[in-house]
């Protein structure tokens, strides 16, 4: 994976002798399997240039469209443009699991019925790859801690109570918690002294990003699924016709073209991005059930994953995407936001800082768009920040659709 430009001319000051590492820490210590299935053969390897459905992008939303198409009986290949799986946002996220999408449940207006049924169906998701995880052989590592969205404000803490009555009403687990549970989950470590109230999620938690990758890689070539790396798309069009003689054409810039049946576009948030965020890593020897933690304001907010002998810290407020200059800056005022939470970091200087530029808004939501006309179609878009879930959910239902249409 291609670490993503950063200045950290900053944090450099704290740590001269140990500059932090300008990428995610995920592909440190990845087991020999999970290696194996990020591998992607070359297009010369591919030896078909017809399929039933061909999808474009092979990370979390790609791989579970193909997933989904092959279980609905069609044939199936993945076009990823980078030479392995795990390049993608995917391979630089926090790696949390978290319900739902980049909103408040309750901010969702109860008319909207598809939307907010994302929630209890990525939940349910999230429990099943835990449990798959605890598996004979599994390569996913994922675990439920919990986690704790923590309220310094008086707004914020009634927006918390509005949250857990929302979560509660589509059967997810959440409950308002007191500064002192919040000492008492987390054995005095977490900073509370500015904590208001606390909504405690029990079935939330963390995932590896690239043994997630690699799961469902192994589950697409085990069903079958072609994976194709190094296979940059030049150009696409869809060939018009009677309804049963219509598909798609795609031209790689090695010049090979593949004639496709249906297509999905599962390229990812980083295709067209608006925003950069920003993440760090630090060295920190938590409890395997320490939780997950953020701050519960809108906008300002960074999220805090343990785990794995680190504590992965991403967001707060976005900057512009493909501008470097203030990213110091911002990698700053990460560092003093951990340390404010987590007091015992005060002299811990990080040992990876990375960005990533992705499509992401407030309030954006994760759906499918058509493409062409008469052809069988869809991109999956809007799976910006907390989009593994949904991209999993929306993947799915993508391929299945597509393939009922070619078959």
């Amino acid at each position: 994976m291609r670490p993503q430009a950063t200045n950290t001319a900053a944090l450099l000051a704290e740590s001269p002798s140990s500059p932090p590492l300008p990428y995610a820490p995920w592909a440190a210590g990845i087991s020999p399997a999970v290696e194996r299935e990020l591998e992607l053969a070359t297009v010369a390897e591919h030896p078909a240039h017809t399929v039933d459905v061909a999808v474009i992008g092979a990370g979390v939303a790609g791989l579970s469209a193909a997933l989904g198409a092959r279980a609905a009986g069609a044939t199936v290949a993945v076009f990823e443009a980078a030479t392995t799986i795990g390049a993608g946002a995917t391979g630089r996220n926090a790696g949390i699991l978290s319900a739902g999408v980049n909103m408040a449940l309750a901010d969702v207006p109860a008319e909207n019925e598809d939307l907010r049924a994302i929630w209890p169906a990525t939940n349910q998701l999230l429990l099943s790859l835990v449990e798959e995880s605890r598996q004979p052989g599994a390569l996913v590592a994922a675990s439920l801690t919990g986690s704790l969205s923590l309220a310094e404000r008086p707004g914020a803490a009634r927006h918390l109570a509005a949250e857990a009555k929302a979560r509660v009403a589509v059967g997810i687990r959440a409950e308002l918690w007191t500064p002192a549970q919040v000492a008492e989950k987390t054995s005095g470590r977490l900073n509370t002294s500015t904590v208001m109230a606390a909504l405690w999620m029990p079935d939330e938690g963390r995932i590896q990003p690239l043994t997630l990758l690699a799961h469902l890689a192994r589950q697409a070539r085990a069903a079958g699924v072609s994976l194709v790396g190094g296979a940059r798309m030049s150009a696409l069009s869809e060939t018009t016709g009677a309804a049963q003689h219509s598909g798609w054409d795609l031209q790689l810039e090695d010049g090979a073209t593949i004639a496709a049946r249906g297509l999905i576009l599962a390229t990812g948030p980083t295709a067209e991005p608006n925003a950069r965020i920003y993440a760090l890593a630090f060295p920190a020897e938590l409890p395997d059930d320490f939780p997950l933690f953020w701050d519960s304001a809108p906008f300002t907010y960074a999220d805090y994953r343990p785990g794995d002998g680190r504590l992965g810290v991403s967001g707060g407020r976005y900057g512009r995407a493909g501008a470097i200059a203030r990213d110091a800056h911002y990698h700053r005022r990460l560092t003093e936001s951990t340390r404010h939470w987590l007091p015992e970091l005060a002299q811990v200087a990080p040992s990876h800082a990375w960005a990533v530029d992705l499509a992401v808004a407030p309030d954006m939501v994760p759906q499918t768009r058509v493409l062409g006309e008469r052809a069988p179609g869809l991109a999956i878009e809007g799976l910006g920040a907390l989009g593994v879930l949904p991209g999993i959910l929306l993947g799915r239902r993508a391929g299945t659709q597509v393939a009922t249409r070619v078959s």
